[in-house]
């Protein structure tokens, strides 16, 4: 069984397509554990995207904001916002997500709706709450749910219902998240330049390559692209170039007619035994391990 990842443009925008044009929204139901590395690479999209965790932890990141999320928690990714999904402290994450064009919710830029009820609450790219006992907790999540009951039931009128459900959800939540729950600290030119350093480390991940060539990609100093990256990223440029290293070997290690001499090499790794150690510390277990647990 092939690892999942999201497939990205040179921009890390996803090449993904949803629903269809004349309707154009659709539903996902994830488990990290079906990601390599038990993360959602980084990327952004064009589209609006509300989750709710339905098992376990996960740890959702929007350029330089974390936060960790429990079961029935919910969160929203507004349109071309960078981030990512990995598994929180528990052993398992499994969410449902809806992926949907906002001109579902106001129709076409500068109109009234686009003006006075998505432009201005869509300033900030992230969203979260959960449901504390609040009466409008409960109301967006009985939306939430009405959501996903539309597209799982093939009803008359079903499109009609499912953006009824979605306009309350929105309306709900304009009039009761506060600006300050999506706030992120950074301007269009980090978040350009945080893609930049990762989409260098994507390209490269196989060869050898210092930290002045990364750095230079970017065109800031060495010192300058370390700071950076830990603040954007919350690891260093070779903490996160190791993890993306074993994410790509998991993929690789699907493929029978490849042995673990040549996965190391294919993903980068310097020797075996190190790519073996760094395996196991990651996964619990070695990649030939890995491998026979897969095939099972």
């Amino acid at each position: 069984m092939a690892e999942k990842c999201i497939p990205v443009d040179k921009e890390l925008c996803s090449t993904l397509s949803f629903g269809n044009y004349s309707f154009p929204a659709e539903i996902f139901y994830d488990d990290l554990d079906e990601y390599a590395n038990n993360f959602v690479n980084w990327h952004k999209q064009r589209e609006v995207e509300i989750s709710q965790i339905l098992e376990g932890e996960a740890e959702v990141q929007v350029l330089e904001k974390k936060i960790s999320l429990k079961a029935g928690d919910v969160f929203l990714i507004l349109p071309h916002a960078l981030h990512m999904v990995k598994k929180g402290a528990g052993k398992i994450a499994r969410y449902r997500t809806i992926i949907f064009d906002p001109v579902l919710l106001y129709g076409y830029k500068g109109s009234y709706f686009y003006e006075e009820y998505y432009r201005t609450f869509a300033a900030q790219p992230f969203y979260h709450f959960a449901d504390t006992g609040k009466s409008w907790e409960r109301e967006a999540a009985a939306h939430l749910e009405g959501l996903f009951a539309g597209f799982r039931e093939v009803t008359e009128h079903r499109e009609l219902c499912i953006c009824r459900h979605l306009q309350q959800l929105w309306l709900s939540l304009c009039e009761n998240l506060s600006d300050s729950s999506g706030k992120v600290d950074c301007s269009e030119q980090e978040q350009q330049r945080t893609a930049v350093l990762l989409n260098f480390l994507h390209e490269h991940y196989r060869e050898k390559f210092t930290l002045d060539q990364l750095a230079a990609s970017a065109h800031i100093s060495k010192g300058e692209c370390c700071r950076f990256f830990k603040k954007m990223v919350h690891m260093t440029p070779w903490e996160y170039l190791l993890e993306y290293r074993l994410s790509r070997s998991m993929e690789l290690l699907d493929k029978k007619d490849l042995n673990i001499s040549e996965v190391a090499e294919m993903t980068g790794f310097s020797t075996v035994s190190y790519y073996i150690t760094e395996f196991k510390k990651k996964m619990g277990d070695t990649p030939l391990g890995y491998r026979k647990n897969r095939l099972k």
